[in-house]
């Protein structure tokens, strides 16, 4: 059984072709949380785009250090307020939405088009209230509740606003999105195709002529997937039982990466260790059998080789090797949880390790939790 995974699908579109778009999205997810921040610049090109970027970087800051989304809310709208009147920087306008990972969902907008909710069937308008009343301008919030398969949408105003003198007063308006979103819902449409269908929709009503930077973010709730890596025999001799039992209880696929980690958990599993393969190359690590778990392979060397290949062309790889099988599972999980061992073993000792390069498992796991995270994927270590 999964969990509740946050994707994000973005498409994103500049006023005139070759120049930078005046809006910028950002977003982090977290053990916690999904974070998303869209931005729109005043404006348009280069001014709108360096502003657009500055202040939701700006915004996500002040999020990762502990204030809360009106404080940083707040907190961003007075320094955007000085930075236009003392800097002649462009202001920005913006929506920041917080989904917890049971699916609670707070969205505060600042002058931008308001939230949408999806389901599978139907769109919805949501509705907001002011919290703030900031030198005029009304911070606006909402709450919802996304389970499997619900989403929200943000945009910004170069979608509302399609169409102005080309059939529309004001323009397409939330309404109409809202509309030609639940036609589409109706017909079983993919929220990976949703925000291509919008976008192709306004290109149409804009006469093949964008009025203004476009935007389109929907993130939806599905059930995501899990891969745990268990590295390293604990610390205390004593705790091995009770770590062996929490990594068996976890959901999705099971990795071992170390030899005396595969006999500390075959120990207290009661289960044999088989060889799988070995080879002769040194290039290609070994790889063992327990009953019970996906895969199990040597320690060091194949997360280095592992962390190595995190950039490379898959159809380069070999496909009868452990470390591409390390890679297939853990590219295929949204979640990758990593049990470290504190123990030292004999191939974190070996000088031959040292001069290889080969850096330890206290070492190396951290660069691979960098390199998944910067791929949108939830990473937690617990060091044992």
């Amino acid at each position: 059984m999964g969990y509740e995974h946050i994707e994000v699908e973005l498409k994103q579109h500049s006023r005139h072709e070759g120049t930078p778009c005046g809006d910028y999205f950002i977003s982090k997810k977290t053990e916690a949380h999904t974070t998303l921040i869209l931005c729109d610049g005043k404006g348009h090109g280069i001014k709108a785009n360096v502003a657009a970027t500055m202040y939701a970087n700006f915004l996500m800051k002040l999020l990762e250090n502990n204030y809360s989304l009106r404080a940083a809310c707040k907190k961003l709208i007075e320094i955007m307020r000085y930075s236009t009147n003392k800097a002649n920087i462009p202001y920005a306008v913006f929506t920041v939405a917080r989904i917890l990972n049971d699916g609670v969902t707070t969205i505060l907008s600042y002058n931008m088009p308001v939230p949408i909710f999806i389901s599978t069937k139907k769109a919805k308008i949501m509705t907001q209230r002011n919290v703030e009343n900031i030198a005029g301008a009304e911070l606006k919030e909402t709450n919802c509740y996304l389970r499997n398969n619900d989403g929200i949408m943000l945009v910004s105003d170069g979608v509302t606003q399609a169409g102005i003198g080309r059939g529309y007063a004001f323009g397409w308006g939330s309404e109409k999105l809202s509309e030609f979103v639940s036609e589409k819902l109706e017909n079983h449409i993919k929220y990976t195709d949703l925000p291509n269908e919008i976008y192709e929709e306004i290109w149409k009503t804009c006469e093949q002529n964008n009025d203004d930077d476009i935007s389109i973010v929907i993130a939806h709730a599905r059930e995501g997937s899990i891969a745990t890596v268990f590295t390293g025999p604990p610390s205390k001799q004593e705790d091995d039982s009770k770590y062996v039992r929490e990594f068996l209880l976890t959901s999705g696929k099971k990795i071992i990466c170390g030899g005396t980690t595969a006999g500390v958990i075959a120990k207290n599993l009661g289960r044999e260790i088989n060889v799988k393969m070995t080879s002769p190359s040194p290039f290609t690590p070994p790889s063992y059998e327990i009953q019970g778990i996906d895969l199990v392979t040597e320690g060091a060397i194949s997360l280095n080789q592992f962390y190595n290949i995190i950039d490379a062309d898959r159809n380069l790889m070999e496909e009868d090797n452990p470390v591409t099988q390390i890679y297939d599972l853990l590219m295929q999980a949204d979640k990758i949880i990593f049990y470290i061992g504190s123990a030292n073993t004999a191939e974190e000792t070996d000088i031959s390790f040292i001069q290889r390069g080969i850096k330890r498992r206290q070492e190396i796991v951290p660069l691979i939790a960098e390199k998944m995270q910067q791929l949108g994927k939830i990473v937690v270590i617990e060091w044992i």
